[in-house]
């Protein structure tokens, strides 16, 4: 009996499980509706002014610009600024400002103030000789090596003459491309040598007087008034010098009609030191200043002078080359002591418009060795006590690149552009 009660509430038990486990009831739909606060994040367009700092790209470069120092004769300058520089600028596409300076020592000054403002504009420099070793003394040139190696300056140096190069290497470096080397000759017009030579005999006495008045003889022992030019010593030139000063010129004038350089400036000084040498003096004499040249020439310089021989507008009129050119113009000077080649292609005038020339005959025109220098004191047997020679100094223009300059590489090539045999020739 109780095994059918235990058996009956088991399956009641069942039963319920089974029930539990039936189909879900269906639910109930109802509308109904809900307001609710949604939050939203939306990306909205909005226009807004602000300042943005903005770097615009480099401009293209320009093409470097740089100052060149020049001294030149008027038609050299006018030839240098139409002609050369122009080219040179399409050439290297640079723009260069030429400035002239008057006194070659003014080349120092400009630089120091340059170098003492921190700019940077002077590019290329055209030194005188007697300011070659100055400007390096200095520390105001860069040395060319420095800016194009030793090994190609080498290469470079085989288009100029070596004596140029020399003249610019200081302490085993090179700071200067040559421009060129001058050598002075003596300038004369035939016509009026041979008149001196034909007529000079009628003032032999008053010549010989002149002389003995300063060396107590005279004239040397068989004196010959030479003919050639080229054989002349001091003796003949201060013969022609008193035949011109003392017969009536082509003008009219009786008057001085010899010459040289008397501005303060190298050119005079470099006369002066032409006339050491061809009174047997170097340059040891003219650093000492009190040797037998030194003495020779000042003694020939006074005599000249205190005899009324040269022409007074040399130290009056501070004559510079030009100034002779000038002179010579006006038929007022027939020799002049020193010139260099230079002058006497602008003298004698070429084939450009520009290059009229300064004499009214061209034709007569002369050149010859410089004259030999003797002493004005003459021996007991009246022979000079002292000879030179036919014997010239030289000096000379180059081109140096100083420490101011803007691209030391662009002045090289501008000097070599300046100096290269089309120009030179262009020039000549």
């Amino acid at each position: 009996m109780k095994r059918l009660v235990y058996l009956s509430v088991i399956v009641a038990v069942l039963l319920s499980f089974v029930a539990a486990c039936g189909p879900t009831p269906t639910p109930e739909v109802v509308e109904k509706v809900i307001k609710e606060t949604v939050v939203v994040e939306k990306t909205v367009p909005v226009e807004v002014t602000k300042v943005v700092e903005v770097t615009p790209p480099p401009a293209p470069a320009g093409p470097t610009e740089m100052t060149v120092l020049i001294r030149m004769m008027d038609m050299q300058d006018k030839w240098f600024r139409e002609e050369l520089i122009p080219a040179a600028e399409k050439e290297l596409n640079a723009k260069f400002n030429v400035v002239t300076f008057d006194k070659i020592e003014d080349i120092e000054v400009m630089v120091k103030l340059e170098l003492d403002s921190g700019k940077k504009t002077i590019g290329l420099i055209k030194t005188e000789s007697a300011e070659v070793y100055p400007m390096v003394a200095l520390e105001y040139m860069t040395p060319l090596e420095d800016i194009v190696g030793k090994e190609d300056l080498e290469k470079v140096k085989a288009d100029y003459v070596d004596a140029a190069w020399e003249f610019g290497t200081i302490e085993g470096k090179t700071y200067y491309i040559p421009r060129k080397l001058e050598t002075v000759m003596f300038f004369y017009l035939p016509s009026t040598v041979e008149a001196a030579v034909a007529g000079w005999e009628p003032m032999k006495a008053d010549i010989d007087a002149m002389f003995k008045a300063y060396n107590g003889y005279g004239l040397p022992a068989d004196y010959e008034f030479e003919a050639d030019p080229n054989e002349w010593d001091f003796y003949d030139l201060a013969v022609y010098a008193y035949y011109w000063a003392h017969t009536p010129g082509a003008d009219g004038l009786t008057k001085p009609r010899l010459a040289h350089r008397g501005k303060d400036y190298g050119g005079t000084s470099s006369e002066l030191y032409t006339m050491v040498y061809e009174l047997g003096g170097n340059a040891d004499d003219i650093l000492a200043m009190d040797t037998d040249p030194v003495v020779d020439m000042f003694e020939w310089e006074a005599f000249f002078v205190h005899n009324n021989l040269y022409d007074s507008g040399m130290w009056e009129e501070s004559w510079s080359g030009g100034g002779i050119w000038k002179a010579l113009a006006a038929g007022r000077v027939y020799v002049a002591r020193h010139m260099h080649q230079i002058d006497c292609f602008f003298i004698h005038g070429g084939t450009h418009p520009d290059m009229a020339g300064y004499l009214t005959d061209p034709d007569d025109m002369g050149v010859a060795l410089v004259n030999k220098g003797v002493s004005l004191e003459l021996d007991a047997n009246g022979k000079p006590v002292r000879e030179g020679g036919h014997i010239s100094n030289f000096t000379g223009w180059w081109w140096g690149i100083p420490k101011t300059s803007p691209d030391p590489e662009l002045s090289y090539k501008l000097a070599r552009f300046i100096t290269s045999a089309e120009w030179h020739g262009k020039e000549s």
